[in-house]
């Protein structure tokens, strides 16, 4: 009997994972993204009884997607074992794949921040297997630590924090039943930009009930009206994502996003999360953000990369 076995779609009842699951990588989130066929490898140890690396794809016209539509999907593994068994692994992915009819691959990965180690890892075994980079965008989390974020932020913030909250502007978390009237104003805000929100209606109330301790509300208003919100997602015990940050014009002079922001941290520290994710600032394109990208350091955001493979099988 081999100690470390690859196997697809079935594992041995009993064997447990030596890993943490990211949200996104759950059973019950991958069944949300739209599409019914999927192939689940994994990578056991037979000794141990235990998972030690997985991923999933889900598959459509002739593409191997990880994630089809989610924040990333990748490899999930234990980072002590081999990093060369990763590109082992790959092969017999790939060996299955080409069987299914697929002929292009795409993995989408976490933020360097959430593990720098297992995402070079990650990086190193796609270079070895010939996948190609298609996107390396810019990511900002800011690290949670016992002091108030005020201590990292650049002076400018703080003149704009104080003056929020001088001037009446509150922080909290909403009710979900708040949720129809937040995405509204998410929309509102996007529309002012030219931008469309990238999730309906329909899709957020669903992933509100579906996963209603992971997808949380935050706003700040002034007098009951809306200045500032985002829909934020607990990707992990340790991480908050905050996926949906918005703010109308009309609240430029205040700059609400600080308060947002800053109330997202302590929420986090009440929690004892270990970092708030604040996503990326490239688009599709390849092109910074360069605006956004310099708000988030003054808000004390620091930076990492997140990398999109894709490979012609």
């Amino acid at each position: 009997m081999k100690t470390f076995e690859f196997l697809v779609d079935q594992i041995p009842f009993g064997y447990a994972f030596n890993f943490d699951n990211y949200l996104f990588n759950k059973i019950k989130h991958i069944n949300t993204q739209g599409l019914d066929e999927r192939a689940n490898y994994f990578i056991i140890n037979n000794v141990k009884k235990r998972i030690e690396a997985k991923i999933h794809f889900l598959l459509n016209d002739k593409t191997a997607y990880s994630p089809y539509k989610s924040l990333f999907g990748s490899f999930e593994f234990n980072p002590g074992i081999h990093p060369n068994l990763l590109v082992e692994f790959w092969k017999f992915i790939e060996k299955d794949l080409k069987s299914r009819n697929i002929e292009t691959v795409k993995i989408s990965n976490f933020a360097a921040c959430y593990s720098p180690k297992k995402a070079e890892i990650i990086r190193k075994s796609m270079d070895k297997s010939s996948f190609s980079i298609v996107l390396t965008a810019v990511n900002h989390h800011i690290s949670i630590n016992e002091n108030p974020l005020e201590k990292r932020m650049h002076p400018m913030e703080k003149r704009r924090l104080k003056k929020c909250n001088e001037n009446g502007f509150i922080f909290k978390k909403e009710p979900s039943d708040n949720a129809s009237e937040i995405y509204d104003y998410i929309q509102s805000c996007r529309k002012e930009q030219g931008l469309k929100v990238s999730i309906s209606k329909v899709e957020l109330l669903k992933y509100l009930y579906d996963f209603p301790q992971s997808y949380l509300i935050f706003a700040v208003r002034t007098k009951g009206e809306l200045a500032a919100a985002t829909i934020a997602i607990k990707v992990h015990r340790r991480i908050l994502y905050s996926f949906l940050p918005a703010s109308l014009r009309k609240f430029k002079q205040f700059s609400p996003s600080v308060l947002l922001n800053t109330g997202l941290y302590n929420y986090c520290q009440d929690l004892q999360f270990e970092l708030l994710d604040l996503g990326i600032s490239t688009e599709p394109d390849g092109k910074d953000q360069d605006s956004l990208i310099e708000f988030k350091e003054r808000m004390g955001g620091e930076m990492s990369y997140k990398y999109f493979f894709k490979k012609e099988l």
